[in-house]
């Protein structure tokens, strides 16, 4: 049996668990993952975000059971990310005080180039800060919530139906995805294709060239049965006033998450007027200290 490398992995979103987490109202994770956005956003101190995810995203993570691998998947695009966005960060960077070294240094035909500050350095870190800890709490979202609760909860929040299904399936389609991609690599592995395992971008680029429209014919199909299944229901016939097998409503843990909810987004709106989570205040004076610049 062949091995695909990454495409061997199920990638289930959702992780049917009896957790608080899992059983708390859509809407409330959804109101969570908001204002935890807000928060992220407005601090301008990695520290004070640290400090604020760790009962506000590691917590409810740990209380939804969620482990590594559930997040493993997330780990190289977002390190990419963080990467790219640390040297755009230094590049674009002016305001240097505290000079540290050139990223690129003198070669003699370039260089020196690209100025590595106290200051820029703290800022590359106050962005890629926000890239996990937004990253992350859509991950314990999608991974809590079901696609008919979630589908349910934007209605409720007065989305329109089709827009709020439309979310839903396109939230829970990856691993259905992924399984048609590797259905279609068995099938073109039996005319002869062979996968190849290679580091080489481009390489693996051109190896997908003669999955893709297998792989896009499968995937209309899918549409047309899905829509078919969905008239069927009938879910076109007055989307507006459908009723749902199971009503979501909010209980008690719900009420208490709220209060929680809206309690730290006002301390951080808060602590955020007067001035307290901002790099120039804590994480720089920090660095200045490490670095003996004081």
């Amino acid at each position: 049996m062949s091995s695909f490398g990454w495409l061997d992995q199920e990638y289930a979103l959702y992780k049917e668990k009896d957790t608080i987490i899992h059983r708390l109202d859509p809407r409330v994770k959804f109101i969570w993952l908001i204002v935890l956005g807000i928060v992220i956003i407005i601090y301008k101190d990695p520290i004070w975000m640290i400090l604020f995810s760790i009962p506000a995203f590691g917590l409810v993570s740990w209380m939804a059971k969620l482990s590594w691998d559930d997040y493993k998947p997330l780990a190289l695009p977002v390190a990419s990310i963080c990467i790219l966005a640390f040297f755009i960060n230094q590049w674009l960077f002016f305001r240097h005080e505290n000079f540290l070294f050139n990223l690129i240094p003198d070669l003699g035909f370039i260089g020196p180039a690209i100025p590595v500050s106290l200051e820029s350095l703290t800022h590359a870190l106050n962005i890629i800060t926000r890239i996990p800890l937004l990253m992350g709490p859509v991950r314990v979202y999608i991974g809590t919530t079901n696609m008919k609760d979630m589908a349910s909860a934007f209605t409720k929040m007065k989305l329109p139906p089709e827009v709020a299904m439309s979310i839903a399936i396109a939230m829970g389609y990856l691993p259905v995805l992924l399984a048609q991609l590797r259905a279609v690599m068995e099938s073109q592995m039996a005319r002869g294709y062979s996968w190849v395992k290679s580091k080489n971008p481009i390489v693996t680029l051109k190896q997908f060239t003669p999955l893709i429209i297998p792989l896009v014919l499968r995937s209309l199909i899918r549409a047309e049965f899905l829509a078919a299944a969905m008239v069927c229901r009938g879910f076109e016939y007055d989307p507006k006033n459908r009723t749902y097998l199971k009503e979501i409503k909010l209980e008690r843990n719900d009420k208490i998450m709220l209060v929680l909810v809206f309690s730290a987004l006002g301390f951080s709106i808060f602590a955020y007027v007067m001035g307290w989570p901002r790099y120039q205040n804590l994480t720089l004076p920090l660095f200045k200290k490490f670095f003996g610049l004081e």
